[in-house]
């Protein structure tokens, strides 16, 4: 049996909202296991000068629990 997890993140990126949601990705893998899959719930844009600034992305990431027996403390 196995137990996940729904997380909601934010994430930003100069370039693309692509980018935004791969940093996202990238950073919650440094420090969760079992990454399931994410689901983008908002696209934002920051416009500065005319033009888009920053990218802004909110996902829920799933993720799975570890078992008990692999809890590390």
């Amino acid at each position: 049996m196995s137990v996940s997890k729904v997380s909601e993140l934010i994430g930003s990126s100069p370039t693309s909202f692509e980018d935004a949601t791969a940093r996202i990705v990238e950073r919650a893998h440094r420090t969760l296991s079992g990454i399931r899959g994410i689901e983008v719930v908002e696209k934002r844009a920051r416009i500065e000068g005319g033009a888009v600034d920053e990218y802004r992305v909110r996902v829920r990431l799933l993720f799975d629990l570890a078992p008990r027996a692999d809890l590390h403390w």
